[in-house]
């Protein structure tokens, strides 16, 4: 650290003899910081936020009920019935009717009934109605076949409910086969007695009553089970490492787009770089009123006017922050390292500070106890942005500071304003709130503190 005060210190060491002074090369613009960078500080809120969501997914896992599916399959035969052989028909059965059929309020009600052992009559709707709720079909491509899946909370009885199902269905389907064959029967019936009535056409009459006969003695069949529903062996919800690693990750996208919008949605400014990203400056960082580096860097940024040069005696510096006690923070910090050079800061007010007192002619050196090296007044905090402003074109650098907790867009355009005018304007992030109390004055020295 001696190294860095002696090299500032010996850039400013010039006599009376030094006509000229090469202008200082203005500070570049601050890189904006990456959004993923800005995101991945929020990191508590991101932590806690996976942290909830994990927690939540495990008590899930623990707390969720195991769901298993049995599955019965069958076959579904055509019903129809050819009115003059008296055979089945061999067309293809409409299978998304049939899957439409299993899964209608007819169909679970005369489940419910198996399931209970009671008349169709005296079936509970309300079981039916959850027959209807857990179950789901399927039909594999081009095939006949009818596959009706139940889900509940037992392996019996998703099986159990599998099976009555499947059995009330071709119970039902084979009502209708037996209607139609009735139905044509009756019509065969009533060829033949008209015949005779009438003792014509016997060729006629015998072939009807042979197809009769040949109607009654065919079976209708509506189908078959080829495969009952058998107890499962394990679950088919979703288990509990699944819930871990959905909450795993679940909990890193949500923690990243809470992330997100808090750092979107805060007004203040937190850190340094949401502080540079505002202004589009650099920042200087000043952690107390003994942090040394940072105060430097304070005079450092305030010297890179092209017209001005700051500390050259008799500049004249203004310190603004919304709470008075940052102000006495920077002013105290200043006033440390322009002492270790051996001279001083005068802190005067707001008006003697715009008065045109212009910097002194001679050096560091030509200087006598008496002749402050600095002139720094502090702005009130209320102080208006025209004041601020006219008053930043009669000195030779502003310092605005702000605690992390300040207003970001009240700094920013605060800022903006003062920029480009007559001083140097630079951007102070300073994390102590309050300066300390002054110490007891120390006994005289014979000697001010030498500059090296």
């Amino acid at each position: 650290m001696s190294d860095t005060i002696n090299a500032v210190g010996a850039e400013r060491r010039r006599t009376q003899y030094d006509t000229a002074r090469p202008r200082p090369r203005r500070p570049e613009p601050a890189d904006p910081t990456p959004a993923w960078r800005r995101v991945l500080r929020r990191w508590p809120t991101i932590l806690s936020t996976w942290l909830l969501v994990l927690a939540a997914a495990l008590v899930a896992g623990l707390l969720w009920p195991p769901t298993y599916q049995a599955t019965a399959s069958m076959t579904v035969t055509p019903s129809a019935v050819n009115p003059l052989t008296g055979d089945a028909g061999f067309e293809e059965v409409e299978m998304q009717t049939e899957m439409a059929t299993m899964a209608s309020q007819r169909i679970t009600l005369r489940a419910a009934a198996l399931l209970q052992d009671v008349p169709l009559e005296e079936a509970d709707p309300a079981l039916a109605e959850e027959l209807l709720e857990s179950l789901s079909t399927t039909v594999p491509d081009d095939t006949q076949v009818l596959r009706v899946t139940v889900d509940a909370q037992d392996p019996n009885l998703a099986a159990e409910r599998a099976n009555a199902l499947a059995d009330a269905y071709l119970a039902d389907r084979g009502e209708d086969v037996q209607t139609t064959a009735d139905d044509t029967l009756k019509r065969i019936d009533e060829s033949i007695a008209g015949l005779e009535r009438t003792d014509e056409d016997s060729s006629s009459l015998r072939q009807l009553r042979e197809q009769r006969t040949a109607l009654a003695l065919i079976a209708p069949t509506p189908g078959r089970v080829i495969s009952e529903a058998t107890p499962p062996q394990a679950p088919s919800s979703a288990g509990l490492l699944l819930f871990i690693a959905g909450g795993l990750v679940g909990g890193l996208v949500l923690g990243a787009l809470a992330g997100a919008v808090r750092e979107r949605a805060d007004r203040s400014v937190r850190r340094p770089d949401r502080l540079a990203d505002a202004t589009g400056s650099a920042v200087v960082v000043l952690r107390s009123e003994d942090d040394e580096d940072g105060a430097l860097e304070l005079l450092r940024r305030l010297s890179q006017d092209e017209d001005r040069a700051v500390p050259r005696p008799g500049s004249r510096i203004a310190v603004h922050s919304p709470l008075p006690g940052q102000s006495a923070v920077v002013v105290q910090a200043l006033d440390a390292v322009v002492s270790s050079w051996g001279g001083t800061v005068e802190v005067v007010d707001v008006d003697t500070l715009a008065e045109p007192v212009g910097p002194l002619a001679g050096g560091w050196l030509d200087m006598d106890s008496a002749t402050p090296s600095l002139y720094v007044a502090t702005v009130p905090p209320r102080t208006g942005a025209a004041q601020l402003a006219a008053l930043t074109d009669r000195v030779d650098g502003v310092v605005l500071a702000v605690e992390p907790r300040g207003r970001l867009r009240r700094f920013r355009e605060r800022f903006e304003r003062l920029s480009g005018r007559g001083a140097a304007v630079v951007p102070a992030y300073v994390v102590q709130r309050q300066a300390r109390p002054a110490a007891a004055p120390a006994p005289a020295q014979d000697a001010l503190p030498q500059h090296r």
